[in-house]
């Protein structure tokens, strides 16, 4: 049949696209559209009745003949386009559909709706205001026993001959329902590690506390790179910087020499970059990232994370099947040391401890673990995730440590025990790690928050969390003041979803990065009205930033292209700036 309509359409209807090009050459007195085929005109003359017939052709398969493919994930990706009131128009249009057709109970979604709009679930089943209730508890709604996220309702629909009232109503008659967090599949090794950071003093840290009104922050540096950049770290003092991406790579770069231009950029280089732009990165070095399959043979595993010791004594990087492999760098540089396994997905986020004898691990399996570095022990499992980790970030701690007079008491200079982690479905969670068992602090979604969280940080005195949204706003925690959103800082339009953060020296000065561009805010006037709260960073155009990296004295800034394995396109730009303090 198809063949027959498409023969129909060539002898019937195609030839009168000659006969328009004919027209269009009569009145424009030629003969041929062009000369490039000699005695029958140009490529057009040729082609003049293939042009019609190319249309109809692809219009015709994308009709009738290509198959439809819909599936969750671009629907998804619709969705997350949508502003928050369409978002919210059409989950109860989908809500709508699923009780009308029967495919879900009723019950189930009253009640689902109930629990997330009303107050009346949790007056009747938590006796408290709805204020304190927290979006875990509400999850943890309907769990069965074995505290899966199949709960009594979703496991009786599954069954047709299921009364699914009759479970769902069981379940609301408890007295008290308990909040619940997810299962982790990760077996604790026997004897487990140490939380070493309770245990050992923190690394000496050259903070500069900067009393500046705001900084200057210029591009002169490019480093030179082919492939998505997912991770950058460095050294204390920047001596050393190390990236790591798509390519299967670490790359070992020398950022005294980039800073006093050995290596300048050749002028086809520079024409990419702004005119700043004018010293090239020198790469000292480099390593395969490899990790082990199955069989035991060595394989390029894309880096995914990574964190270096601050005298770049040892690194560690994330790999792709979950593995964390422990590298050296001083000495014998880029032999694998030891491969830490327990993640089952890629490894998302490395942190390295303040004490720096132990590591955190965040990956796409939603656990959060705490390593043992001493031993290769892990010590602790973090549950309380829904998605991937996005960002792990230990409470800052120079300021707690107080300059000691000889006739004062000492003071505790262990690190603090605090630490923050996100995840990509914009989860924030605060661990107090004193507490062996106790539950994470959670910070709430602002209302009509699409879920979206690649980063946070703190501020410089760690009073203060920064979250980034995918719609294009920052979301300011204060801690001791609930688990709302202080304050919000909205971007411009069209900004782009918030993929990198990081506070400079003065603690009012807080770099973001989105995909149109990375700005620095002025914290301190974001309240007025007759000024901008934030200068353009120039540099980064169009690409989805992974990394933001300031030294610890405020002096340089670099910043990473690439979209970690998540959404987001990349321009490959890796950039370093100077940073000069003003006011």
């Amino acid at each position: 049949f198809h063949s027959l309509a498409i023969s129909a359409f060539a002898s019937l209807i195609a030839p009168f696209g000659g006969f328009f090009a004919s027209g269009v050459k009569r009145a424009f007195n030629i003969k041929d559209f062009g000369n490039s085929i000699p005695g029958h005109g140009g490529v057009t003359d040729r082609f003049d009745c293939q042009f019609i017939m190319a249309a109809f052709s692809h219009t015709y398969f994308t009709s009738f003949i290509k198959l439809s493919t819909v599936t969750v994930g671009a629907v998804f990706s619709s969705f997350l386009v949508l502003n928050p009131e369409k978002q919210i128009e059409l989950y109860h249009s989908i809500q709508e559909y699923l009780q009308t057709s029967g495919s879900v109970a009723s019950i189930w979604l009253e009640m689902s709706d109930t629990a997330f709009n009303d107050d009346l679930l949790e007056k009747e089943l938590f006796g408290g205001d709805s204020d304190e209730l927290d979006m875990d508890e509400m999850m943890g709604i309907g769990l069965d026993e074995d505290n899966s996220m199949a709960g009594a309702a979703i496991s009786a629909v599954a069954s047709p001959s299921t009364d699914v009232k009759a479970k769902v109503e069981a379940k609301l008659e408890e007295p008290k329902l308990q909040a619940q967090v997810p299962k982790l599949e990760i077996e604790l090794d026997d004897p487990a590690g140490t939380l070493t950071v309770l245990d050992h003093a923190p690394r000496p840290r050259n903070m500069a506390t900067n009393s500046c009104r705001t900084y200057d922050i210029l591009p002169t540096m490019a480093f030179l790179n082919q492939y998505q950049i997912h991770a950058a770290t460095s050294v204390s003092n920047m001596r050393w910087v190390f990236t790591g991406g798509e390519d299967g790579y670490i790359k070992k770069w020398d950022f005294y020499a980039t800073v006093n231009n050995k290596q300048p950029l050749t002028l086809g280089q520079r024409h990419s970059h702004v005119d700043s732009v004018a010293k090239g990165g020198v790469m000292a070095s480099y390593w395969e990232h490899n990790d082990v399959n199955e069989s035991g043979v060595d394989v390029l595993s894309p880096v995914y994370s990574m964190d270096v010791q601050s005298e770049a004594m040892w690194l560690v990087s994330g790999m792709k099947s979950g593995s964390i492999a422990l590298w050296t760098v001083r000495h014998d540089e880029g032999r694998r040391i030891t491969l830490l396994s327990k993640h089952k997905k890629p490894v998302s986020v490395l942190r390295i401890s303040p004490d720096e004898y132990g590591v955190v691990s965040g990956a796409w399996d939603r656990a959060v673990l705490y390593w043992d570095l001493n031993t290769g022990k892990l010590a602790r499992a973090f549950a309380g995730h829904m998605s991937q980790i996005s960002s792990i970030e230990f409470q800052p701690w120079s300021t707690q440590v107080q300059a000691q007079d000889v006739d004062t008491e000492p003071v505790d200079k262990r690190a603090s025990p605090v630490l923050l982690t996100t995840s990509i479905d914009g989860q924030c969670l605060l661990w107090d790690m004193r507490a062996p068992k106790a539950l994470p602090q959670s910070f709430h979604l602002p209302k009509k928050t699409p879920p979206w969280a690649t980063s946070a940080c703190w501020s410089c005195d760690g009073r203060r969390i920064y979250v980034g949204r995918r719609n294009n706003t920052v979301d300011e925690y204060e801690l001791g003041m609930g688990s709302q959103p202080s304050r919000t800082l909205k971007l411009p339009m069209n900004s782009g979803p918030v993929t990198a953060l990081a506070m400079m020296g003065n603690n009012r000065s807080l770099v973001c990065a989105s995909t149109d561009n990375v700005r620095m805010w002025d914290l301190a006037s974001v309240e007025r009205r007759s000024s901008v709260p934030f200068q353009i960073i120039p540099g980064h155009h169009g690409g989805t930033i992974s990394t933001i990296l300031v030294d610890e004295t405020s002096r340089y800034m670099l910043t990473t292209s690439g979209n970690r394995g998540w959404d987001g396109s990349s321009n490959n730009v890796f950039l370093g700036y100077e940073v000069t303090p003003i006011g």
